[in-house]
């Protein structure tokens, strides 16, 4: 099914300079440009060398602009320095209305970031606090990663000479807008869940690495299975043939329980996630969730630690259910595996899985796209 054509007739110029043109980041600007009311022209560069990117960007995005007038509206994402790139372009684009969106941000990019009060990547982060104080608007894609932001932000440039920018942070971060980072949940089929007469069928959709904390998974499973619970595991992120270290550990403790593992196209994929029951995270970093969001639309019951953007995810579940989405530590991950393990059908029920993917849908592309361009309007 396809969207019915947009009226752009009395849409602003809006020009999107992306310089990691993948992932989410390419995600959201496809959603923007095909849905806006208004002209959205993305302009981006592919999306590798990323501490590159983040430092040359400003110059390079201002060369594939020079000479082009300037747009009613410049939006750039959160990889961008955009004084630098003000700096690179032609003068006329110095009064251009300005919304910075951050997908993620390099003040708490890394857990042991969020707990140092110097970033590990000072430069990077500053280029981050910076962005914000000159945009007109800034854009976060959680509450959480704005309020993670804001705190980490205040806590390093306490550590800096005096004037920091520290109030027009600050200042930043309470007008900041809210808005996901469109993800393509409308589109997803919602699925059955596991095959009759299986075993409770869990996804844990994140990479093998660290900041994923897949060896805490990997024990709740086993801890599980102990316990008697039947239980098959998808994995869906990343490459597990390149899994190194604690990863490696994890895999070898799954490896009974796994019925798929490895990336796939995006229609294996959605098809893949819908043969799933629970979609688990054991994560100690994450901005938004759109894999989860993603699970949930396909009618997995969640199972996420009770902290970053998780909770939100999960408050308009019925009270019942929401109770049981949110686990506190490993301990309460098993037991809860093994409840749900006891009666796998109950995740099966058809009712149930379309209430599940209905609690996510004010997080769709449509929605969100409308709030940018609310935005745009505001500039």
């Amino acid at each position: 099914m396809t969207d019915p054509p947009v009226d752009r007739t009395h849409g602003r110029r809006v020009l999107f300079l992306e310089p990691w043109l993948g992932g989410s980041h390419r995600s959201l600007s496809d959603a923007w440009t095909s849905r806006s009311r208004h002209h959205v022209e993305v302009r981006g560069l592919a999306p590798r060398h990323w501490r590159w990117r983040q430092e040359a960007s400003g110059w390079e995005l201002a060369r594939l602009v020079a000479g082009e007038a300037p747009p009613d509206v410049l939006v750039v994402s959160d990889f961008v320095d955009l004084p630098r790139l003000l700096g690179f372009l032609q003068a006329e684009w110095a009064g251009v209305p300005t919304i910075a969106y951050f997908h993620e941000n390099q003040l708490t990019y890394r857990p042991s970031d969020a707990r140092a009060a110097v970033p590990e990547d000072a430069h990077a982060a500053f280029a981050n606090v910076l962005t914000a104080v000159r945009a007109d608007h800034v854009v976060l894609n959680s509450s959480f990663h704005r309020d993670d932001l804001a705190d980490a932000g205040d806590r390093y440039l306490r550590t800096l000479p005096r004037p920091s920018p520290r109030a027009e942070f600050a200042a930043a971060m309470k007008s900041a807008h809210i808005v996901p980072p469109a993800p393509e949940l409308e589109a997803i089929p919602l699925g059955p869940g596991g095959p009759d007469g299986g075993a409770l069928r869990v996804l844990f959709p994140h990479r093998l690495e660290e900041d994923k904390d897949p060896s805490a998974f990997a024990r709740a499973v086993e801890s599980a299975s102990r316990c008697g619970a039947h239980i098959e595991v998808v994995l869906t992120g990343g490459e597990p043939e390149r899994a190194r270290g604690e990863a490696l550990d994890a895999l070898a403790l799954l490896e009974a329980h796994l019925v798929s593992a490895g990336m796939r196209d995006r229609g294996e994929y959605l098809e893949l996630i819908g043969t799933c029951d629970v979609v688990a995270s054991t994560a100690r970093h994450e901005f938004f969730g759109i894999a989860v969001a993603e699970a949930m639309a396909a009618g997995c019951a969640p199972l996420l630690p009770d902290r970053l953007n998780y909770p939100a995810l999960v408050e308009l579940l019925p009270a019942a259910e929401g109770a049981r989405a949110l686990f506190e530590d490993e301990a309460r991950l098993a037991s809860e595996l093994v409840l749900r393990a006891a009666a796998p059908l109950s995740d099966r029920d058809p009712a149930r899985r379309a209430t599940r993917r209905a609690a996510v849908m004010h997080l769709d592309a449509a929605r969100c796209v409308e709030a940018l361009d609310r935005i745009v309007d505001e500039a």
